[in-house]
């Protein structure tokens, strides 16, 4: 459907409220410590508040609520007039259910930041595709590096620091840090545009519904997590086949970590450059610092605006925020 215009959220202040949400997967799970998350949010100055889908989680399947509830606690975020900004605790598997049932209205109304990553894909793409709101692909609060590990905590609290910089209206350079994946040029030169996207096989199957996003024009964010070679094939071509790759006028691709257990088949780096070059002319690199890539200390999960207006040099493999993603 065709994107109205931009709407941006009001900026973060100190001792804002924010409102944690799983509109997803359960917020419980071995290695994440969602007490510690909030606990950071605290101590950075703001006033967590726990939705429903947080405070009366189920753990129904693989879903923190039934989709309802889910839906529900969403919307109820934005409608509350003493919550400032709208926080997922984790990603996993359920937000592309919840798409016919959010009151987009409701929220086009009450504007305020949304962040998250990987499943938080499809709501926030659905947001930007129907109402033009810009919302921040960002670290979570459940997503927390293991208990004694020094060094992912720096890179956690790096990763909220950002989020939080950019909340509160700052324009950021995103450079890659010294101990992340080095990035690599697909095709060289500069592109600016909106950023959509996000998780690849989310957002390859959002763009085969009425809440597809038009790449036309805008910077198209990909990643995922270990999924086989033939997989991401799949889904990189199907997003040529809708001209989807071909219309943005740059590519970002985050770090794409292997399989755990490794067929004899070629790399996902090999896989990707290789869809890359056969359908993309324009401004791309690989291994931008984010989600779900990383090393035994966890990921560097930079903030990208969804929505947003970016500039990215594929030489250096730097994106440069042009304007605040929130007013």
């Amino acid at each position: 459907m065709p994107l109205r215009s931009r709407l941006k959220p009001v900026r973060l202040k100190p001792g804002s409220k924010i409102y944690l949400v799983a509109p997803s997967s359960y917020p419980v799970y071995p290695s994440m410590n969602l007490s510690l998350g909030i606990e950071i949010l605290r101590k950075k100055g703001f006033s967590p508040v726990l939705g429903e889908s947080v405070k009366y989680a189920m753990r129904r399947w693989y879903l923190s609520a039934p989709d309802e509830v889910r839906a529900r606690d969403i919307v109820e975020g934005f409608r509350r007039s003493d919550i400032d900004a709208i926080w997922c605790v984790r990603g996993g598997a359920g937000g592309m259910r919840l798409l016919d049932l959010i009151d987009y209205e409701a929220i086009e109304r009450n504007p305020k930041p949304l962040i998250g990553f990987s499943d938080v894909t499809s709501i926030q793409n659905a947001l930007y595709s129907r109402i033009g709101l810009v919302s921040i692909h960002g670290e979570m609060i459940a997503t927390t590096p293991k208990l004694g590990d020094e060094i992912g905590m720096r890179r956690y609290q790096r990763n909220l620091e950002m989020a939080i910089k950019i909340l509160m209206g700052e324009v950021l350079e995103l450079a890659p840090p010294e101990d992340g994946a080095f990035p690599k040029t697909i095709n060289p030169g500069k592109a600016s545009g909106e950023v959509v996207g996000g998780n690849l096989i989310i957002f390859t199957l959002l763009q085969g519904t009425r809440y597809s996003v038009d790449t036309e024009g805008r910077i198209l964010f990909l990643e995922d997590i270990r999924e086989d070679a033939w997989r991401v094939d799949n889904f990189l071509t199907s997003l040529a086949h809708g001209g989807h790759l071909q219309k943005a006028s740059g590519t970002i691709f985050g770090e794409f970590p292997e399989p755990e257990v490794k067929a004899p088949t070629p790399s996902l780096e090999e896989v990707i450059i290789d869809r890359a070059r056969r359908y993309i002319a324009t401004p791309s690199f690989i291994n931008f610092p984010c989600c779900h890539g990383g090393d035994e200390h966890g990921h560097y999960v930079y903030p990208l605006p969804i929505g947003g207006r970016v500039s990215i040099d594929a030489d250096s493999g730097v994106v440069y925020m042009e304007e605040p993603a929130v007013e």
